[in-house]
């Protein structure tokens, strides 16, 4: 089977490649591409006026499997990954039970290569500490030879910093990223938006910038002392991407990590008690969003993650302060980027794709994030129209969630073709009159 996309933009940030060419694809491998004029090919796509780019990586998906599978499953999630233009996406481990063993890891693995699953390769992170409690370190050897591509504690960052300094010692000898999410959780129980006017007006108690930024600067400390590889997830305030930038400054393998709502909207979004915009760490300020894309236009923030968090309508469809945090997001995060980002000239095309693949592969040493023939097992391939308008309609995605704040909102840019070895997901609007298939 030869597969041909012809006329397009390519986009491989792994090799600086921003060029208008064709690229072929064989027997579920990439063979060639650039100016190769119109090879014999059993399926011709013309992608003019499209980019043709590595398939994305996504290293913050919550699958919710197994025992939360009301709110989403492997094949639902990995369904909805392939829309968004994802063929590799890291699953995070605060599952029921929690990602600490390895027969939960050969699960999830198994499930991902399923045939009704979407196609997409699915990596595993690994549980921190036992039962994601804080305290004692889970057999991350054992987890790193199931499959396990990094560790966190995710929802339920560790508190005891000489846990987390043990924690990167023994992580810098198993060579194994550590991805932390920030948080001084005696600084925000009981905290539901962002603390400051806003809250105040709502009467909701706040969560403060400081509980970030406090776990932000001691993670990038002990990562300094230990040489432990930290990777930091969802950074929301300018204050944590200053700290961040001193960290690398003094030489701290540190890399970090944004979501496309905290750069899309703050907590005035929250209105009137609006569950939809109730994620974690909170919608900050203008301010931290005006900093915040200065620092992924200078490189500082290195990856850009859905950080998809789906929940069944039920759980938020309840009072603000009741609502779990978290939205479905791996079906809009490419085109809340390209909206809010490359359309109004913070980030290149190549410097999008950098965000949403290159990088993220790089991070966590993925075999992804690339065009070059023979560096990834299969060929992935997105093809993204760049310029196409739409209108986000939650009941048309492939996630069982439908708790976005994204419905109905007008976006600029969609994912119209994905690739993983073989075609894994066409969108209905490539067959559309604006588009010519030979």
């Amino acid at each position: 089977m030869r597969t041909l996309l012809k006329n397009g933009r390519i986009l491989d940030p792994s090799q600086d490649l921003d060029i208008i060419g064709s690229l072929l694809m064989e027997d579920d491998q990439i063979v060639d591409y650039g100016d190769i004029g119109e090879p014999d090919a059993d399926e011709t796509y013309d992608c003019t006026g499209l980019w043709i780019t590595p398939g994305l990586v996504d290293m913050h998906v919550h699958l919710r499997e197994p025992g939360s599978e009301h709110k989403e499953t492997i094949v639902s999630g990995t369904q909805a990954a392939a829309a968004g233009g994802y063929t590799t996406i890291c699953c995070m481990p605060n599952t029921r039970p929690p990602l600490d063993n390895p027969a939960l890891v050969d699960f999830i693995l198994d499930r991902a290569a399923s045939p009704e699953a979407g196609g997409v390769f699915v990596a595993p992170v690994g549980a921190l500490t036992k039962g994601m409690k804080g305290h004692e370190l889970s057999d991350l050897a054992a987890l790193k030879k199931a499959g396990i591509v990094a560790a966190s504690d995710e929802e339920f960052p560790i508190q005891n910093a000489m846990v987390m300094t043990q924690a990167m010692e023994f992580c810098v000898q198993l060579d194994l990223p550590i991805m932390a999410h920030c948080e001084d959780t005696s600084l925000t129980e009981g905290g539901s938006m962002n603390e400051g006017a806003m809250s105040a007006m709502l009467g909701l108690k706040g969560i403060p910038r400081s509980a970030e930024e406090i776990a932000v600067m001691r993670n990038c400390i002990l990562a300094l002392h230990t040489g432990c590889q930290l990777h930091i997830m969802r950074v929301s305030t300018w204050g944590a991407v200053e700290m961040i930038r001193q960290a690398k400054f003094l030489g701290a393998p540190v890399t970090c990590e944004i979501c496309p709502l905290h750069f899309s909207f703050t907590d005035e979004n929250v209105g009137e008690f609006d569950t939809r915009f109730k994620i974690l760490p909170p919608l900050r300020t203008q301010v931290d969003i005006d900093l915040i894309v200065q620092a992924l236009n200078d490189g500082t923030i290195d990856c850009i993650a859905s950080d998809h968090s789906p929940h069944a309508s039920h759980e938020v469809d309840v009072p603000f302060e009741e609502a779990p945090f978290g939205t479905a997001q791996l079906e809009s995060a490419v085109a809340l980027t390209l909206t809010n980002l490359t359309h109004k000239g913070i980030l290149s095309p190549l410097e999008t794709i950098r965000k949403l693949s290159t990088k993220p592969a790089e991070v966590l040493r993925l075999d992804a994030g690339t065009l070059r023939p023979g560096d990834t097992p299969v060929a992935q391939v997105a093809v993204i129209d760049p310029n196409l308008e739409w209108v986000f309609d939650k009941h048309k995605t492939f996630s069982k969630s439908k708790n976005t704040p994204v419905h109905g909102m007008t976006l600029k840019g969609k994912v119209m073709l994905t690739f993983c070895g073989s075609e894994i997901y066409r969108d209905a609007l490539f067959s559309d009159e604006r588009y010519s298939i030979a």
